[in-house]
């Protein structure tokens, strides 16, 4: 951006705001080649558009739009709320690149009780909405409406299946046998009995678990006076599970109707929004967005901006919606919203206990996943300094291998390590050590016979800069022993460990004295050295996952020379297990296919001799 583009946008502005109309609408600030820069909303279009002349009260963000512009088309509308509303549908479909955007706008899943036929039908949905069908949502991910469709089902027996799978039934599926249906494909249950349990369905999604309670315990009491005594012990096992639902709730869930929560934070001029779905009482999980912003912002009214584009053409939108901060235009807001779902909507920051726990909460989630999200996007070359500085490390950084040991209660250990650079994993240098010396369950002496086998190498003489160990301190000391046994100066050395919960995001890092280094997780460091963490246990894993199915199949015929896999096999076939092949005669054995009288011999001899 040049000073004499900034003039010339100034005055190109300066002439177009005279010929503007007074009157609420949306402007296009587009620029000489016919690129829409710009979209905006104004209360008084002359005005507004006026306003762009005097750009030194505007962001950089701004003061660039300015210096482009060239011509300015607008779309008068009946008020103010309405130009919010038509602005946030054309940002959504134009994209223009000086506007705030929700980048990765989605459709979310629902849960849809199909009313629209006979029998209903329990399902997800996604996309258009169907009149006569209810709709429950929106859900987080697909992951957490087949979570809510597994509990449901287990204490609504409703159907699942597709309408010609209803239709071309002749007896009950496995939903039935495991008493997920009530099979109305072939007639078990009655229409009226039926509709009883989708109406305890419907009440229980609203929120009203107390009816559906109630009803259930009703109707679990007449069956028992009429002696119908396995029927009333179907319902009593429903009114159990109903009531270990309830009791898994949040105490803050059931006390909260209707809402979505919008949190927002900032790191290194990124932002990310946690948005946590509340309904009837019940959280539908939560997703983090990571909008568009081109340079700064003010989070107030980006915020705000960000919740116009998402409730876009959205006809579920909850009568309450928090904030973690208060944002610009509120009102407007509010009443743009209220237009589109012909509903009251309240916006505000929270107030109560419960309801700044769940802002806190979803603050800390969006931080963590903005923080992993810069470190996936983040030059390796400045991951790599700040590992230097936080550490205090005398080498710059630019190899680093992480080792990591497996085994099954000390049974097909396995010692490896990884390798990383600037350019991200190099698979090709990986290594793996089957433990040969160490005893079976000794950790450190398996970390120490992989490090030695490792840095002795004739074959592996390219050091790296840094060696991660995944381990405590106890680990560390062995290889602070290992490297001054080797006289190694040149390899920096730190470990990683999990924290006493031993839970992922709870690792305490260590440096090469043995000194805790405290990492917020908030730093995306904090994730680059969790990612080649869990890299260096995927491979050890995998390889000993892989010498233990070997293992597995392994047994005492496998010793005995010129014995294959196919001879094996038919000799465990012939015999029908290995005890039966030890207790075998010279002649049985030669009545195995592929089994000669030599090679009888060998296999008679050999169960003889061990």
């Amino acid at each position: 951006m040049t000073l004499l583009n900034l003039k010339n946008g100034i005055n190109n502005i300066k002439k177009i705001s005279l010929k503007l109309p007074s009157k609420s609408g949306v402007y296009k600030m587009i620029s000489v080649r016919n690129e829409i820069l710009y979209i905006g909303k104004a209360k008084n279009l002359t005005k507004r558009v006026r306003s762009y002349a005097n750009p030194m009260k505007f962001n950089y963000r701004l003061q660039k739009m300015v210096s482009l512009v060239n011509k300015v088309d607008f779309i008068i509308t009946k008020n103010e709320a309405y130009a919010l509303l038509l602005e946030a549908s054309l940002i959504k479909e134009i994209k223009p690149k000086f506007n705030i955007l929700l980048k990765d706008d989605k459709t979310y899943p629902y849960i849809t009780l199909r009313k629209s036929h006979e029998w209903c039908q329990i399902k997800k949905h996604r996309g258009k909405k169907i009149d006569g069908d209810k709709y429950y949502g929106p859900f987080a991910s697909v992951y957490h409406v087949n979570n809510t469709l597994d509990t449901l089902q287990k204490v609504f027996p409703i159907r699942t299946c597709t309408d010609y799978e209803l239709e071309n039934r002749k007896r009950p599926c496995i939903q039935y046998e495991i008493k997920r249906c009530s099979a109305p494909c072939t007639k078990l249950i009655s229409k009226s009995d039926y509709n009883k349990i989708v109406d305890n369905l419907e009440s229980f999604l609203l929120g009203k678990e107390s009816k559906v309670l109630k009803n259930l315990i009703k109707e679990m009491h007449r069956l028992s006076e009429s002696l119908n005594y396995e029927k009333a012990a179907f319902y009593r096992d429903k009114i159990r599970s109903l009531e270990k639902i309830n009791k898994s709730n949040d105490k803050e869930s059931k006390n909260l109707a209707s809402a979505d929560f919008f949190c927002l934070t900032k790191i290194n001029n990124m932002y990310a929004v946690e948005i946590v779905f509340f309904r009837n009482g019940r959280n539908f999980g939560s997703n983090t967005h990571y909008p568009y912003v081109y340079k700064e912002e003010d989070n107030k009214s980006l915020l705000g901006k960000f919740i116009i584009q998402f409730y876009n053409n959205n006809k579920n939108i909850p009568t309450k919606i928090f904030t973690s901060i208060e944002i610009n235009e509120k009102n407007l807001l509010q009443k743009a919203i209220e237009i589109q779902n012909k509903n009251k909507v309240i916006i505000r920051v929270p107030n109560t206990t419960s309801d700044i726990k769940i802002i806190e909460e979803g603050l800390a989630t969006a931080k963590k996943n903005l923080a992993d999200k810069i470190s996936k996007n983040s030059n390796i070359n400045e991951l790599h300094a700040q590992i230097k500085k936080t550490f205090n490390l005398s080498n710059n950084i630019n190899k680093i291998e992480v080792y990591d040991n497996s085994h099954y209660a000390g049974k097909e250990a396995v010692g490896s390590y990884i390798v990383a650079d600037k350019n991200g994993f190099l698979k090709k240098e990986y290594r793996k050590f089957n433990i040969k010396e160490a005893a079976t369950n000794d950790d450190y002496g398996m970390m120490k016979e992989v490090l030695k086998r490792r840095f002795k190498s004739e074959e592996l003489k390219a050091f790296p800069d840094l060696v991660i160990i995944d381990g405590g301190l106890g680990q560390l000391s062995v290889a602070k022993l290992i490297f001054e046994e080797l006289k190694i100066q040149s390899v920096e050395l730190i470990a990683v460990s999990k924290g006493k919960l031993r839970n992922s995001e709870n690792e305490i890092f260590y440096n090469i004295s043995g000194k805790k280094i405290y990492i917020k997780k908030s730093e995306p460091i904090f994730y680059y050295m969790l990612r080649l963490r869990d890299e260096a246990h995927r491979y050890a894993i995998t390889n000993h996952r892989i010498k233990r199915n070997k293992n597995i199949f392994r047994s005492e015929i496998d010793n005995i020379e010129n014995i294959g896999p196919k001879r094996k096999k038919n000799l465990i076939l012939y015999f029908g297990s290995l005890q039966e092949v030890k207790k075998a005669d010279l002649k049985q054995l030669q009545e195995v296919p592929g089994i000669n009288k030599n090679m009888a011999k060998a296999i008679y001899n050999y169960f003889r001799v061990n």
